[in-house]
């Protein structure tokens, strides 16, 4: 059973009207209501924040106080690929920072309507390389919401390249497919309080630009299972994208590539980003899978 906290998140949401604001966006042509795009300076007492340059965009590397651990996180965040991090963002990095000890690369990468994938992929394929071709430490490629897609779009590019994978690649409530097709989607969104089919797909379309939607690097419900990173996935039973999250891990175990799959009974989109019960129970156990060294298979339905 849901906690008293999300039920009253859930309400609030619903008589905002969160459902319609990318579609007021797109609308006013702002995308920036939200916006954190640095790090806020209470983060610093957590961790030690750096900023570099990466093909004129901010790359920032989040790093323990104390002594670091050996894991190495790259961080894609979410938005729909047209809004920047948010302070949820940074809080939830930082909490991963101190918890385990980790060092978090995340980058500011190119967004829509100014900029399509294949400035994204441009930017964030060299950090991909830097992060992941050296040996010595234990790699995590994470993200959220679209960040999600785009982290599992990105391990997949790099498969097809031959380019080593992440020991872990960890996905919360992914954006797995830009055209938001599946039939079962429609049974969903009554009751998702928090996105719309319709501001999804203009979000989608602008980020594709020209190129075809069902591309396995727009949409990586079409992209390769095998030979990837140990895979999981965590996504609430109110978000219209679990539609595609059970599709892709009916897929994995059809074809037996392993995936940690965590549906969490009455959770919205991202709820692990914010500070409900089940929120704090998800990250726990994101922080044990960045920590463990060997990941479990199983399909685990937590409630």
């Amino acid at each position: 059973m849901a906690s008293i906290e999300s039920k009253l998140f859930y309400l609030f949401l619903r008589l905002i009207k969160k459902k319609k604001f990318l579609e007021l966006q797109f609308a006013f042509g702002k995308f920036d209501f939200y916006d954190s795009r640095e790090p806020p300076k209470e983060i610093t007492k957590i961790c030690n924040v750096e900023k570099r340059l990466l093909n004129g965009r901010n790359v920032f590397v989040l790093t323990p106080i104390e002594k670091k651990s050996g894991i190495h996180i790259l961080y894609l965040h979410g938005g729909a690929y047209v809004q920047n991090f948010v302070k949820q963002h940074w809080k939830f990095l930082a909490m991963l920072v101190e918890r385990t000890h980790c060092t978090v690369t995340t980058p500011d990468y190119p967004l829509a309507p100014k900029h399509t994938y294949v400035d994204a992929f441009e930017m964030v394929i060299p950090l991909y390389k830097e992060i992941m071709l050296p040996t010595e430490d234990n790699t995590v490629l994470m993200g959220d919401s679209a960040g999600g897609g785009f982290a599992l779009a990105l391990a997949q590019k790099m498969k097809g390249e031959n380019i080593r994978q992440p020991e872990k690649i960890i996905l919360l409530s992914p954006w797995l497919d830009l055209t938001l097709s599946n039939p079962e989607i429609k049974k969903i969104s009554p009751v998702d309080p928090f996105l719309s089919v319709v501001g999804l797909r203009k979000a989608g379309e602008v980020y594709a630009g020209n190129s075809d939607p069902r591309n396995f690097m727009l949409s990586p419900i079409n992209g390769p299972l095998d030979q990837l990173g140990a895979l999981s996935i965590f996504i609430g039973s109110k978000d219209i994208l679990v539609a595609d999250t059970r599709k892709l891990n009916r897929h994995a175990l059809s074809i037996g590539t392993p995936i940690n799959y965590r549906e969490y009974p009455d959770m919205v989109h991202v709820w692990m980003l914010l500070n409900f019960q089940e929120s704090k129970a998800a990250r726990q156990e994101i922080i044990s899978l960045i920590t463990e060294k060997t990941v479990t298979t199983d399909l685990l339905i937590t409630g």
